[in-house]
């Protein structure tokens, strides 16, 4: 049986493009505020969201907008810290996949946040990095305002892609704009490592080298081209961030210096623009170093599979895990074997599909938040939704 492939298609039509797999839309909207409603319907996405332009002043009204997902290029762990956290060396880029949050400013009278999610395994209190990020703004602040949070899950979590970081940070920046405080970049990016180390990395520009525990950010020029393809392919089953930093030995990781790494990527991105090279010739294979793969792999062995039998495909320029998994990243073509034999493995509980997400790079301007526009093309791998 010949392999199927599954391609670029609209969102707004969904119509395959050339492929034989369209997508689903999603049909919850924003309207959907019943504490952790259920709202995946399929793993169907939509990739559109409304924006509202915003000044200096405070906002009465709710505030949408697109909270990215993050893929790691290359993620080196240098060493194990006194205070039980790893040094880590990262090149971060931001990806039009992504959640979305639409708050609200509430009553005077209001005596807590609410959130309402659309994934029921989400949290609502504050566990939630979002009701934090919340708390957070109101102690560096000062200002008492509590808001009404819909948040619509489209990240999976213990993926690997910063799904709830996102949300922090996006959190953050909205409460700023509503409240008018007008707080730069800058301090927003300080506060946020009070509650987690990776937030940081979205008041970036969505391309960043982060170093320390991923709280030291230095902006970076975008690392890969406007509409470069990207293909994510994520196992049902999620895996344990813990669990991986609990198998992981520093002896065992990369020797590659990570300043070499950042050095090289760009040299060769401007080699493979100057020479016109094919996106499935750039980044190479060995600039994408990983090393929480090894412990990954150790704890979910159908990853080191996927990737084995990727990378064999010759389709993509490179193949790795993201952050400490289980999302596998696929550079350089926008189509994934729906026949592959590692699929068999890695199912969930009730026998659900990997998934697959077909998504490209985004960046943001200076004194806007991430905007995504791109259309997108997500589903399950044992899915043959083709008309």
């Amino acid at each position: 049986q010949a392999p199927k492939k599954m391609r670029m298609a609209s969102m707004g039509s969904g119509r395959s493009s050339g492929g034989s797999i369209s997508c689903r839309k999603s049909t919850c909207g924003s309207s959907c505020r019943t504490r952790a409603h259920r709202g995946r319907h399929g793993q169907a996405r939509a990739s559109s969201f409304s924006f509202k332009d915003v000044s200096d002043e405070p906002l009465n009204e709710s505030l949408e907008l697109f909270s990215p997902a993050k893929i790691n290029l290359f993620l080196r762990i240098t060493k194990r810290r006194d205070d039980g956290f790893h040094e880590l060396a990262s090149l971060f880029q931001t990806i039009a996949f992504g959640d979305s949050l639409k708050v609200t400013p509430l009553p005077s009278t209001a005596i807590e946040d609410e959130i309402f999610c659309t994934d029921p395994t989400v949290p609502c209190d504050e566990r939630n990095l979002v009701w934090k990020a919340a708390e957070l703004f109101r102690k560096k602040t000062g200002n008492k305002q509590k808001f009404s949070i819909d948040l619509r899950k489209e990240v999976p979590a213990g993926a690997g892609l910063g799904g709830g970081s996102g949300n922090a940070a996006t959190m953050l920046w909205a409460a700023n704009k509503i409240c008018g405080e007008d707080r730069p970049d800058s301090d927003l990016l300080e506060w946020s490592g009070d509650i987690g180390s990776d937030i940081s990395f979205f008041f970036s520009g969505g391309t960043a080298y982060c170093t320390g525990r991923g709280e030291i950010v230095e902006d970076m020029p975008p690392a890969l081209p406007s509409g470069y393809p990207i293909v994510l392919v994520k196992p049902a089953l999620p895996l344990s961030t813990a669990a991986v930093y609990g198998k992981l030995d520093v002896s065992r990781c990369s020797d590659v210096d990570p300043e070499e790494l950042k050095q090289r990527f760009y040299q060769e991105a401007l080699m493979a623009s100057s020479e016109r090279k094919s996106v499935t010739e750039h980044p190479p294979q060995d600039l994408c170093v990983n090393d929480l793969e090894i412990p990954a792999f150790e704890e979910m062995p159908v990853l080191a599979k996927a990737k084995e039998e990727l990378i064999a495909t010759g389709s993509y320029a490179s193949v790795f895990m993201s952050g400490s998994g289980s999302t596998m990243v696929c550079l350089g073509a926008h189509d994934i074997d729906t026949n592959s034999k590692f699929q068999a493995e890695g199912r969930g509980p009730k026998d659900e599909d990997w998934l697959a997400v077909m998504t490209t790079p985004v960046n943001r301007k200076v004194g806007e938040w991430y905007q995504n526009e791109t259309d997108l093309v997500v589903d399950d791998l044992g899915d043959d939704v083709s008309s």
